[in-house]
């Protein structure tokens, strides 16, 4: 485990700048807060069970003075003590129903003693600190999410004002971010502008026809089978109420079905006529099912406001979205001060009883701190050096070459864009193609200088489908079809006289402005079926391109098929013999739990770290451990040692995304281990790859087990008083972890809005790593 660094870095001028966070001060001792057990076997959503026990709370105003907070889930904290025991909340005004019992369990007690830990050297959060952290969040929370609408447990909520109307029934709307966080010496709030689509409220039929862009409702009548499928899963768990109802509190839709005015109630059909008194004006239009039986009619239902849209943000939207969320970072820190003290005071700390029952005070104005702006480094390439002398730490290869640039003997281009020009396309080809060459790329030979322009729809598949967007199967065609055409034949040998095919290098698929499944299907083809790198490009990119903008495809097509693009001119960053190995387990969107997470590692293999391979595969949903570890980590060792004539690494730095805060220490104790068992039971390979027969141990005798240095990295807002921090911009001190060592670095310019610096936290450091390094 690695300890707190004694010393931190010194290298680079020093530069003051203002952070989102806002220190919270501790004015009196908050006393003990006793922590109980809730036990209620009925519920799974923490919404209902925070109404509960909202309901249980004032039921018994004798017991709960002052009022207890809850996390919604297993555990309540309060100031009074609190008998064992069960307790009731009747949450329906019919007598004897809705009765629902809750089991408290006294379990521990929570101290001044216990927070005071979280800020000290080495804090540890886990048990009962970890609790105490726990509460702290809690009692910040509470009051500002209540007050919006959303589960006091929310890391965020959204609110209604400024918010702005999209197509397809979706709205932008903005929110807030909290979180609290111990760091040395200090309890900090940390506060964030967050942005998110939301179902419009209103009639469900207007939502259903904006969705489906439809300016009659009797459209509705006649949705074809693709329509409903989509609008099933557009409409699936938002909450409704319906006109017929006494009780406002929506349910989820959990199916469409078609005729919902006449589903349930064939015999007469004028079932919401005789109980309610309702003609329905469009009975053929589609029902929805609440719950196991009930169907009730579209047009009876309203969506209820301030419904998250937790699905993928739909590729139409994704432009109008991204405006709507970019801000510049003075107005980002400016919006952040107001919201929390400021003329729009929605948190309202000062004003919340939970806080001032605490014994806490929350600092109006933001956190100012000094970090350190280091020196850009030299970059090499292969016609030189050249300093990054930019503020913004970029730099470009105009009038340069690769550093290792790679040779392409044949390549293909396939035009996926009915609406494009092929004489156009062939004009962007040969632009494209003498910036290779000018950046080194070895095209020179007329044997091996061919290029095939293929139109998918002329040439392969006539289907209009295509035209709106394709299916893989028709894609892999055409993409087959080029891959034959692209594909050349050898000089005979020299000695044997033989040839053999060379198939293309690379492709390239020209796409149109929004054609998602097509790229997904031109990827799979590439990545999964042929093993063939492809690089595709958007339409609006390539019609009128310009240097930059082809030099900026060159290098990505130069490190997809082996080339080196250029490197850091600096030796002691990479010592020879380290491998650098990147992990991280992505998973499925909020609700969906049919499809399983992916994880990923990627790792050089060569001594400079200049070149990666990637592995991946799959487990189940919402795993944050990697349960491949073993084969992916052994297949990354074994490139290396078969591209560097069967020397082993020595060194290995392990970046890991996706772990949170609460997660270190899990990581710190089992998937660091998990890496020295892989080592350390790792067979050794001959030439070809194969393992050894007699089992040799790789790491043994005259071959130690490298030593690993394995940093977490996960992303944190600051922004200084002018703009965005500059590249370079590093902070080890005054809010680093009060446990590990760790430290925030800006290491590159955004294209727009705020930029957000990478919070690295260090779990273990047996290279011995410097803070300057």
């Amino acid at each position: 485990m690695a300890a707190p660094p004694p010393t931190r870095g010194t290298a680079g001028s020093r530069l003051a700048v203002t952070t989102n966070s806002f220190e919270i001060r501790i004015a009196r001792d908050p006393g003990l807060y006793m922590h109980y057990d809730v036990i209620e076997p009925t519920l799974d959503k923490s919404r209902r069970a925070f109404e509960i026990m909202d309901k249980v709370q004032l039921s018994y105003p004798e017991i709960f003075n002052p009022r207890a907070v809850y996390d919604g889930r297993a555990n309540l904290f309060a100031r009074a003590n609190i008998p064992n025991g069960e307790y009731e909340a009747q949450m329906s005004a019919r007598p004897g129903k809705g009765i629902f019992k809750v089991k408290l369990t006294k379990v521990s007690a929570i101290n001044a003693q216990s927070i005071q830990r979280l800020m000290a050297v080495g804090g540890a959060q886990q048990g009962e600190n970890l609790m105490a952290l726990n509460l702290m969040q809690i009692v910040v929370r509470q009051a500002s999410n209540m007050r919006h609408g959303f589960a006091p447990d929310a890391r965020a909520f959204f609110i209604e004002r400024g918010n702005k109307d999209l197509s397809m029934g979706l709205q932008a709307w903005r929110g807030y971010f909290q979180s609290v966080r111990p760091v040395l010496g200090k309890l900090l709030v940390n506060v964030d502008i967050v942005n998110s689509l939301v179902y419009r409220p209103g009639e469900l039929t207007a939502l259903a026809m904006s969705f489906l862009r439809l300016r009659d409702i009797r459209a509705l009548e006649r949705m074809s089978p693709v329509d409903l499928r989509h609008l099933k899963s557009f409409l699936k768990n938002i909450n409704v109420t319906t006109t017929t109802s006494r009780v406002r509190r929506g349910r989820p839709i959990r199916d469409l079905v078609d005729n919902g005015g006449g589903y349930e109630f064939e015999k007469d059909g004028e079932h919401y006529r005789q109980v309610y008194n309702i003609n329905l004006r469009y009975p053929a239009i589609f029902g929805v099912r609440i719950g196991r039986d009930a169907v009730i009619p579209a047009e009876l239902c309203e969506v209820l406001p301030g419904q998250l849209y937790r699905k993928k943000i739909p590729a139409e939207l994704g432009a109008d979205f991204l405006k709507f969320a970019t801000q510049k970072p003075d107005a980002r820190i400016q919006a952040i001060q107001d919201a929390v003290s400021g003329r729009d005071e929605v948190f309202n700390y000062q004003g919340s009883d939970f806080v001032r029952d605490a014994g806490m005070r929350v600092d109006p104005a933001p956190l100012s701190i000094t970090g350190r702006l280091l020196n850009p480094p030299r970059i090499q390439y292969g016609s030189g050096f050249e300093a990054i002398q930019s503020k913004r730490g970029a730099w470009n290869v105009v009038g340069k070459k690769f550093l290792t640039p790679s040779t392409i003997p044949t390549w293909g281009v396939i035009l996926l864009d009915d609406r494009a020009d092929p004489g156009r396309a062939e004009h962007f080809v040969g632009q494209l193609k003498r910036n290779l060459q000018a950046l080194g790329v070895s095209m020179s030979i007329s044997l091996y200088n061919i290029i095939h322009i293929l139109t998918a729809s002329q040439d392969v598949v006539r289907d209009p489908v295509l035209q709106r967007g394709g299916n893989a199967y028709q894609v892999s065609q055409a993409l087959d079809t080029l891959l034959q055409r692209a594909t050349i034949v050898s000089e005979p040998h020299p000695r044997t006289g033989q040839t053999k095919p060379i198939p293309p290098t690379i492709i390239i698929a020209l796409l149109a402005t929004n054609a998602a499944e097509i790229r997904r299907a031109v990827k799979h083809w590439g990545d999964v079926t042929r093993g063939i790198p492809t690089q595709c490009v958007r339409s609006g990119k390539w019609e009128n391109a310009k240097d930059q903008y082809l030099n900026n495809v060159a290098l990505k097509i130069n490190a997809k098929i082996g080339g080196i693009n250029s490197r850091v001119d600096d030796k002691s960053l990479v010592p020879p013999g380290t491998m650098v190995i990147g992990m991280d387990v992505g998973h499925p969107g909020p609700g969906v739990t049919a499809r399983p997470s992916v994880t990923s590692l990627v790792a050089s293999v060569n001594w400079d770290c200049t070149q990666y391979i990637a592995f991946c595969g799959v487990q189940p949903p919402r795993v944050e451990m990697i349960a491949n570890l073993k084969q992916m980590l052994t297949g990354a060792v074994n490139q290396f040692v078969l591209r560097w004539e069967g020397k082993y690494p020595q060194k290995v730095v392990f970046f890991r995304d996706g772990v949170s805060e609460g997660e270190y220490e899990q990581v710190s104790q089992n998937e660091i281990q998990s890496i020295r068992n892989v080592l350390k039971d790792m067979i050794k390979i001959d030439p070809s790859g194969v393992e050894l027969k007699s089992g040799e141990k790789a790491f043994g005798p005259g071959m130690p087990l490298p030593k690993i240095t394995f940093i977490v990295v996960g992303k944190r807002n600051e922004a200084d008083n002018s703009g965005n921090c500059p590249p370079g911009f590093v902070i080890d001190d005054q809010i680093t972890n009060a446990k590990y060592p760790d430290y925030y670095l800006q290491s590159h310019s955004g294209i727009q809005g705020t930029s957000r610096p990478s919070h690295y936290i260090v779990l273990e450091n047996e290279l011995g790593l410097p803070p300057d390094t």
